[in-house]
This record gives C-alpha cells, structure tokens and sequence, in this order.
C-alpha cells in the first residue's frame, strides 16, 4: 500500500432518506462512493464496508468518483456533495503517514461536519484495510445516529430555553474510537515468558523465578491459562545450628477475567489451582548433620494486573498474585523454627505474551 499522501481509502457514502410517510419502510438508500483509480486494497475495504451497510438494512449502490476529484478529504467531499443533493455524506481518508485515519460525516441540509479520529498506530501494515473497514463501520453507526438527533433537533419546533447537549451524546463517538485489541487477535493461544519474585512476609525470603504461561482465550473477556514459576534462584535461611537453601516452584490451572477486553490498556483478576514444590538442602554446625528433604502442597492463587497492547499479537503484563499452600512448608534446625513459606507467598511479575 502507498502512503506517499493522503487519499480517500473508502471514499464517501451517500445516505438518501425519503420524504414521504410512505416511503418510511423502505431501506435507507447508501451511495458508495468509489475513489478514481483505486488501488486493490482499497477496493477490498470498499466490499468490506459494503458488505457491512448491507447486513444493517442499507440499500447500497457503488458510484464512482469523477477523475478530477482531489484526493484531500475537503475537497472530495465537496465534490461528492454536488452529486448527493440533500443527502447525508460519508467519507473515510488514511493520513500521509499511514498511521491514523479520518471519518468525515457531512450534512448539507445544515452544513454540519462531524470529524472521528481512527488511530492505526501499531497495526500491521497487511491488515491495516480490514482493520479500518471494521472500526469505520463502528464510527458510522455512532456518527450516523448523532447526526440524525441533531437533525430532528433542527427539525422540531424551537423551545423556550433550549437545554445543553446531553454529556451521554457527545461521549457516543469518544467511546467508539477506542482501539478495539481483540478484533486485531488472530488467535486464541499465546505464549507467555517473564520473570518473578516470590517471597514470604516474615518467612522465607525473596527468589526470583522464571515464569512461563500457555494461554486460552476462547472469547473476549475469558481466559484460560497453564502457569509455572520456577528454575530461579534459591534464598538462604539461617538457625542457630546451621543454615539452609530453599529451591521453590509451582504450577497452577488458572481461570481470567477480563472485564474490558476492547481497552488497550487493560485490568484482569485470575485465580489458580495447583501444587508448590519445596526442597530444602541443609548445613548443619557440628554435631549436628545438615540433610535434604522436599515436600509437595496443594495451593491456591489468586491475583490482579493489567495488560498493555504494544504492538499487534503482543502483549506486556504486570501482575501481583497472593498464593497460599497447605499444608504449608516449614524449615526447622533440630526442633527450632527457623522460616515458614506460603502463608502466604506473594508473587510479582513481568512477563511478555505473544499471540500464535
């Protein structure tokens, strides 16, 4: 695709609304407006828009623009205008840069303009079209709507004291720009790999973990996840008859939610199921002799975080989880209790997740 200047990418549709009671249950007739000498992809995110008008009800024919329109959003929409009457006009023009997108919606009953934003930032450069066909759609409807209230509101008689616009319908098309992060998934697994620190307020001290994590995400704001933290470091504990090395790992079956996948920016809460492993390696001060020993628990997590969309099929999660083992591990010199364990560990992570 070529971003060298700004061109029209879906260029402008026309909605034609009847005047006659009569004609009121007919389907909204939309003009297609298709930019002179389209390139391939935009034609593919011209079907892609049709296809979508079609499904709402619209009666969609394509027109082709005339070969002297300019490709800057003014100066297209004005001409296409020319051609609409009295109808409704829609445009959507990518930036030079090929970052960003603009939706113009243009009324020249009243000369209102409505202008949205759509920020591509970060998507990759194949499935930018049908990224933009998908959020363009969204805009539409939203934009649509606030024009049609705006157009009744001109329309009815005036009142004495006009009230102020409504805060819920100037904050209809701020929530549609939001990135949609899961419409640009293409699959429901990814991989997970970070790193952890695990310790025991007032028992066994801080180790750092790798962590490492196989997700499920079936639907939008659900998650299925394998998770394991282990192969770091191993803190030392001391008595007063020796001293002793702590190796911990766990692994768990965890359930996710998140409660607003769309956001970029992202909180989730899970909560696990699993065992902790510790083994112990002990050096003991004569007469006494150090041993080893390692014990299997039943624990039990539950965490909270938040995950950041960086780039497409790539994610970077920070989370804080609470674990608690039963029955909980204990390290001893002789009968003296030097450090317990997971009641409870807590556990920080910083882990990147990569979507297959």
């Amino acid at each position: 695709m070529r971003f060298a200047r700004a061109q029209a990418l879906a260029g402008a549709l026309t909605l034609l609304c009847a005047a006659s009671p009569a004609a009121s249950g007919e389907p909204a007739r939309v003009v297609l407006v298709r930019p002179a000498a389209a390139d391939p992809s935009i034609a593919e995110a011209l079907i892609r828009i049709r296809g979508e008008l079609v499904a709402d009800g619209f009666d969609v024919e394509v027109l082709d623009a005339a070969q002297s329109a300019a490709s800057a959003p003014r100066p297209t929409m004005d001409d296409a205008g020319q051609q609409a009457g009295s109808a409704a006009l829609i445009g959507l023009f990518l930036a030079p840069d090929g970052q960003a997108a603009e939706l113009w919606v243009v009324d020249p009953r009243t000369h209102e303009t409505l202008v949205r934003r759509i920020d591509t930032r970060g998507e990759a450069r194949e499935h930018i079209v049908e990224v933009l066909a998908v959020r363009a759609v969204e805009l539409l409807r939203a934009s649509l709507l606030e024009l049609l209230m705006s157009s009744q509101r001109s329309a009815a008689p005036a009142p004495a004291a006009a009230p102020p616009p409504s805060k819920a319908s100037q904050q209809v098309p701020r929530q549609a720009e939001r990135p949609r992060v899961h419409a640009s998934r293409r699959s429901t697994w990814g991989v997970e790999l970070g790193g952890g620190l695990l310790a025991s307020p007032g028992g066994i001290g801080p180790a750092l973990l790798l962590v490492a994590r196989l997700r499920f995400a079936p639907i939008g704001p659900l998650e299925a996840r394998l998770s394991f933290a282990g192969l770091g470091t191993a803190p030392r504990v001391a008595g007063p008859q020796g001293s002793a090395t702590v190796q911990q790992r766990f692994g768990l079956v965890e359930l996710a939610a998140l409660p607003w996948p769309e956001l970029r920016l992202r909180p989730r809460f899970s909560v696990g199921l699993g065992a902790l492993h510790v083994a112990v390696d002990g050096e003991a001060s004569w007469p006494y002799r150090g041993v080893h020993s390692a014990q299997w628990a039943f624990a039990a997590d539950a965490g909270a975080g938040v995950e950041l969309g960086i780039v497409r099929r790539l994610d970077v999660v920070l989370e804080a989880h609470a674990l608690v083992a039963h029955p909980y591990p204990v390290v001893r010199f002789v009968e003296t209790e030097a450090a317990r364990g997971a009641r409870p560990a807590l556990l920080g992570s910083l882990s990147l997740v990569g979507w297959l």
